[in-house]
């Protein structure tokens, strides 16, 4: 199975539960109570579209279980072994994965249930054990919890909802690869078209737009004053920033730790180093978020994981994040401002619709009437050279930036299925690729690494 293993070391490095991933203290996969907690969690993540169960850390802590161990982790949670076991419980058969990063020493098994989900997937067979079991038909899902945190449970009325949505998104991907090949000759001027034609039927009565840079200019001002507040040297960087409104009817909510985690739960965690990472347990206290004038946000700066970053987040329903581009801060692969790698603003924007998408619904927002505008922004691109170093195995030519800034602007349905992102990620990050001297980008290109993004498969 194809993962991308610098994402599983994150989440070793910064244990952390969400939807998408679940700890586990250390199990033994041959006992009764081992091989439960195993399928249940797969199960779980399968109908809810893919997740990673982390095994050796306390889910309270966080921190490393120290009792335990096996002796030899991976005969222990040799992939053979865990893929016969699920496959034994599943209604549908799907392949996992297993990978084992290490820390201090130490391997952790991480299995890695993929998304693509069509139907509902139950338990084919009965596990009873003591204190528990699980039953022929049982359908298990993540869910929050009253306190807003993220549990594998049977799947209750509330759930069935989220997981229809989930097999209808993944059955439009294939419909959306049949269109594909068969409409293969749309000019980018089209799509764009297609696009635009798709938002059209949700009014607004405020220009997002307009408000969006304004917006853009707010949130950068304070990120200065929070810099100078910190009174730190930040290492010279051009950035790349995101604005979200949310518009629509949106349910209330206040800048409480309730909401805080309730967002942090629902990222879906789709890269190493998520858009709005959830700092709340970070052990630099200064980079942990806090709330200014009723509006959640952080300062995160950190050589050590190679981030700048700044978010903020309100419960009004509006979102900004400011980062420092990726390019400038690994010099021991790259010299600091004189590249763009072309892939990456494809992933950071393509993740940073998706993440919007799961905080709008997360949210309580009504998918038929809500509507998610975007601007994004990138600036000090001026004589830099695009190029691939992030992954040497694409290739593209190093057109050079004569525009110092770039700026665009999305509207996005919140019913927009994942499969359907592409187009509008394209429509994203074209007026970036333009500014490299008029360089048109293939929105094939972007549509497979948005893909291969909310597939979790960016190796």
């Amino acid at each position: 199975m194809d993962t991308d293993f610098s994402q599983i070391e994150q989440l070793v490095k910064r244990p952390g539960e969400s939807l998408s991933v679940e700890l586990k203290r250390w199990i033994d996969p041959d006992s009764p109570e081992g091989k439960e907690k195993i399928v249940r969690a797969a199960l779980a993540f399968r109908n809810h579209g893919g997740g990673y169960l982390v095994v050796g850390f306390d889910d309270k802590t966080l921190k490393p279980d120290k009792d335990n161990v096996p002796s030899d982790v991976r005969a222990a949670f040799h992939v053979d072994t865990i893929q016969s076991l699920i496959t034994k419980f599943a209604s549908e058969t799907f392949e996992i994965g297993i990978e084992f990063p290490e820390r201090d020493g130490q391997l952790y098994p991480v299995i890695v249930i993929p998304p693509g989900v069509k139907t509902p997937v139950a338990a084919k067979s009965e596990l009873p054990f003591e204190g528990g079991n699980i039953s022929v038909g049982d359908v298990y899902v993540r869910s929050l919890q009253s306190n807003n945190t993220p549990s594998t449970t049977k799947a209750g009325w509330k759930d069935w909802p989220n997981i229809v949505e989930v097999c209808f998104e993944n059955r439009e991907a294939d419909i959306g690869r049949f269109l594909r090949r068969h409409l293969g000759g749309l000019t980018s001027e089209t799509v764009r078209e297609i696009a635009s034609s798709i938002t059209k039927g949700i009014e607004t009565h405020v220009d997002p737009e307009e408000f969006l840079q304004s917006y853009l200019q707010e949130c950068e001002k304070r990120f200065q004053t929070v810099v100078g507040e910190r009174n730190v040297t930040l290492p010279e960087h051009g950035s790349w920033e995101v604005a979200l409104l949310l518009i629509g009817d949106i349910p209330k909510h206040s800048a409480i730790r309730s909401f805080l985690q309730l967002l942090g739960t629902s990222n879906p965690n789709y890269t190493g180093w998520p858009v709005w990472a959830d700092s709340n347990r970070f052990a630099d206290k200064n980079a942990r978020p806090h709330v200014y004038q009723g509006v959640w946000e952080a300062f995160i700066f950190s050589p050590n994981v190679y981030a700048i970053d700044f978010w903020r987040m309100d419960p009004q329903g509006r979102f900004y994040l400011r980062r420092a581009l990726e390019d400038d801060l690994h010099s021991d692969i790259i010299p600091p401002m004189t590249n763009l790698d072309f892939g990456l603003p494809i992933i950071r924007s393509a993740e940073a619709i998706a993440v919007g998408l799961a905080f709008a619904k997360v949210m309580g927002c009504a998918a038929e009437t809500t509507q998610l505008a975007f601007a994004f922004r990138w600036n000090k691109l001026q004589t830099r050279h695009l190029l691939s170093w992030a992954n040497p195995r694409m290739y593209v030519h190093p057109w050079q930036a004569y525009n110092d800034e770039a700026s665009s602007y999305v509207n996005v349905p919140l019913d927009t299925p994942l499969s359907a992102l592409g187009a509008f990620v394209h429509q994203a990050v074209q007026p970036l690729f333009a500014a490299f001297d008029g360089y048109e980008i293939s929105i094939d290109v972007v549509e497979e690494l948005t893909r291969r993004l909310i597939e979790r498969r960016l190796r």
